[in-house]
């Protein structure tokens, strides 16, 4: 297929699209590790494409992903609280 490291492409299954950072042969079947997703694909699978990867394509921050989720959790906990009168009804 001529895949060449750096060039980006597309795997049509999930529409995952990276640029190949290495290229490997196992099993006697061609893998190319692409850099968005971290794992490696049958490049015999892989269509070449000429796009520019969009934004939101790229590799998000997973650490600042999930801080930022945090943060959102502690907020909805604290505001609970705002709604209550704090008194103890037991209902039954």
């Amino acid at each position: 297929m001529g895949l060449e490291i750096g060039q980006t492409v597309r795997y049509s299954r999930t529409g995952t699209v990276g640029k190949i950072v290495s290229l490997s042969n196992e099993n006697g079947y061609d893998f190319a590790e692409l850099d968005t997703t971290g794992l490696c694909y049958r490049t015999d699978q892989l269509i070449a494409i000429n796009e520019i990867v969009k934004e939101s394509s790229k590799k998000s921050d997973v650490r600042k992903d999930i801080i930022d989720e945090q943060e959102k959790i502690r907020e909805m906990q604290e505001s609970a609280w705002q709604n209550t009168d704090q008194s103890c009804e037991g209902g039954g």
